[in-house]
């Protein structure tokens, strides 16, 4: 089976070593050894690599592509409420293949926006949004049962934990909220830039049948299944695959440190073979599909 991962953030290594904590001594040369291996194990032969926000991550991404040139597709993180329409530009002369989207402080559509993604167009980047609820620091559903780190603050934590996210919210332009993430803001872009290829993360978590009925009548726009188990769940359960969603319209995405890359891939071959998907469909959702759009298959 070959896989074409479409959703792995640069230097996200292992459980509780998210950036910015002991992963940043190993240094980017480490992890990207240990993704080209970790690849090598599962059969991922292209792997869109998602940069982080600024100069020097941006340094650091195209020099992962030139390391690793045949494995990774590039994408620059655009910071729609700050970074100039410039700034895609730059990302080509890179060599970056598209762009990540996430955290504004308008909706998707607005026009403010609209000069990044004619930008875009022009430029032939693809664009990957992040879909419905943005995530944070603490999970208080399943957090702490899947790692000690993440265990629920109380006390003194707690209140630690709520100071430096207020530091945060006074950094940030009036209006950041998930709100301004629905898949249905991707549908207003599709009709104004047809030509662009979109990919809406996790199929609109949880708003999977309005990302399912936009993805059927918009010709380059995708969701990507990624999200973990929770997201998994809810589309099995769902019955959308095939039913709301044609498999032709989705691609397959981890966004999980390099040690749970084989659980999801796993749990998402047997919910596939569990649907019925055939060997053709299956092959379209994780590899396929990506890889036209990429422009490494017609």
């Amino acid at each position: 089976m070959r896989i074409f991962d479409t959703h792995v953030h640069f230097k996200w290594w292992a459980s509780g070593n998210y950036v910015g904590q002991n992963v940043m001594k190993r240094g980017a040369d480490g992890f990207l050894e240990a993704l080209a291996e970790k690849a090598q194990e599962l059969g991922m032969t292209k792997i869109a690599l998602l940069g982080n926000p600024g100069a020097k991550n941006h340094d650091a991404l195209e020099a992962a592509l030139q390391a690793y040139p045949d494995l990774l597709v590039g994408l620059g993180w655009l910071r729609l409420d700050e970074d100039p329409p410039g700034l895609i530009d730059e990302f080509h002369m890179r060599g970056f293949h598209g762009i990540k989207i996430l955290g504004v402080s308008r909706n998707y559509d607005d026009e403010k926006y609209y000069r990044h993604y004619e930008k875009a167009q022009a430029r032939g980047m693809r664009l990957l949004f992040h879909t419905g609820i943005l995530g944070g620091p603490i999970d208080y559903l399943v957090g702490g049962a899947e790692d000690a780190w993440k265990s629920i603050p109380t006390g003194k934590d707690e209140a630690e934990l709520v100071a430096r996210l207020g530091r945060e919210a006074r950094g940030r332009a009036y209006g950041f909220s998930s709100a301004r993430m629905q898949p249905i803001y991707l549908d207003t872009i599709a009709f104004a830039f047809p030509e662009l290829y979109i990919i809406g993360a996790h199929l609109g978590w949880p708003d999977y049948r309005t990302a399912c009925a936009i993805a059927r009548w918009r010709p380059r726009l995708y969701f990507d299944v990624s999200g973990g188990d929770v997201v998994r769940d809810h589309i099995v359960e769902g019955g959308y695959v095939k039913n709301e969603i044609n498999p032709l319209k989705l691609t397959y995405g981890s966004d999980c440190d390099l040690d749970r890359m084989k659980h999801h891939i796993d749990a998402w071959k047997r919910a596939f073979d569990e649907m019925g998907l055939t060997e053709e469909e299956q092959d379209a959702v994780f590899y396929r599909n990506a890889a036209r759009m990429f422009g490494f298959e017609d």
